[in-house]
């Protein structure tokens, strides 16, 4: 079961989930809310990515905590899947996206204990991605609640995009490698490991 929940959150299921959020953004013409909600997703990630790169390519982390670097699958979830629930139960009946969000923050956390159980992260690394995740998608979901009720159509586009990426689930996308080769190059050095 904990394998199954901890690929829920990788990229190769995430990034289309991303995606059907944008599109359906895009559908609606709310182009303030799609701009935000790029940048938000893109400044997090930038995060991410970027405590990455600081350990495996120059050995920066905190050994007391065993952090390593934000965890991308906790991020990822906790920054798409109440964003998601808000949007695909909102359009269902006025009320249900706060429903929605819960639903989605309980899934994000579970993909975030997935982490720690299957031994990939440290529960600081869980933590802080998750934490940075959430609070992509609390602010995203501010400014959304002033764009009034969802619209079936693009509702119906993005629950199609997120039934094609759970087809996706178990696929892990390469994005770790790339990561570690990006580090690498940067660096110059090889991984450091504790």
């Amino acid at each position: 079961m904990w394998h199954i929940l901890t690929n829920f959150g990788d990229s190769a299921v995430m990034i289309p989930a991303a995606l059907a959020i944008g599109l359906w953004l895009a559908l609606r013409r709310a182009w303030s809310q799609f701009l935000a909600w790029w940048l938000l997703l893109g400044a997090g990630s930038l995060l991410v990515l970027s405590s990455k790169l600081a350990f495996i390519g120059w050995g920066i982390g905190i050994a007391a905590i065993r952090f390593t670097g934000l965890s991308g699958h906790a991020f990822m979830s906790a920054s798409i899947l109440p964003v998601l629930g808000y949007l695909l139960l909102e359009g269902c009946r006025s009320g249900l996206g706060r429903a929605g969000v819960l639903l989605g923050m309980g899934a994000a956390l579970a993909v975030a204990v997935s982490r720690v159980v299957v031994g990939a992260h440290s529960p600081s690394e869980v933590i802080s991605g998750c934490a940075l995740g959430l609070w992509v998608a609390i602010l995203f979901l501010r400014m959304q609640g002033k764009a009034g009720r969802p619209q079936q159509m693009g509702l119906i586009i993005a629950a199609c995009l997120l039934v094609a990426a759970g087809a996706l689930l178990g696929l892990r996308a390469p994005s770790q490698d790339f990561i570690t080769q990006l580090a690498l190059y940067l660096s110059g050095r090889a991984p450091a490991s504790w």
